[in-house]
């Protein structure tokens, strides 16, 4: 903790202490030279995959019958009988 920056600084100069922050260093806040906060990077998260296609990006995946999903029959006859109410004849 060899530098602390004052709290009146910090006030004028937060955003530049901000950016300093998120490089990576970190910066002790005080008064009379004592560290009473710090200000910190983020620290970095991993990434999630989320979906139904996270296993599937890989540069050596297939794509077969089994990995693909087919048509829902019955919403298909729900979705022709809304087309066949909605277009005169």
């Amino acid at each position: 903790m060899s530098n602390v920056v004052s709290i009146s600084e910090a006030k004028a100069n937060l955003s530049k202490l901000v950016k300093r922050a998120s490089t990576g260093e970190v910066i002790y806040l005080g008064a009379y030279g004592q560290a009473e906060a710090v200000l910190a990077p983020v620290p970095a998260r991993p990434r999630i995959a989320v979906g139904v296609w996270k296993d599937r990006r890989h540069a050596d995946f297939v794509y077969d019958a089994d990995g693909v999903i087919g048509p829902d029959a019955d919403l298909a006859e729900v979705f022709e009988e809304s087309i066949d109410e909605a277009v005169p004849r």
